[in-house]
């Protein structure tokens, strides 16, 4: 059982190894806290739009279709799907209501 738990840690860690350092280069680099990667039909984004801008958070978006760029970038961060968040870089994969308001009540 222990060489399980030892297992999934280093499995976890391994998966994060790297994301950290390129989810702040990436806030730096577009000079945004929380930047959301979306498509413009998507239905959870469009919740996500509603949800950043009733708390008044300032973000950027980018659409993942309409730039090669932001594809990559999100790829980068380990996201294979909208909406992917990165707040203060920290990344949030899909819409999980409760930790992006978690992270963006720091701001």
């Amino acid at each position: 059982m222990r060489l399980l738990i030892v297992l999934a840690i280093a499995f976890f860690v391994y998966q994060k190894w790297g994301v950290t350092d390129a989810a702040a280069e990436l806030n730096e680099k577009h000079d945004s806290e929380v930047i959301m990667y979306a498509t413009s039909w998507c239905g959870y984004c469009k919740k996500a739009r509603v949800m950043l801008n009733m708390q008044g958070v300032k973000y950027k978006e980018f659409d993942i279709e309409k730039s090669p760029q932001a594809q990559q970038e999100m790829k980068s961060l380990g996201g294979h799907g909208v909406p992917v968040f990165l707040i203060q870089g920290e990344v949030v994969k899909g819409f999980n209501q409760q930790r992006v308001l978690e992270l963006i009540s720091g701001l």
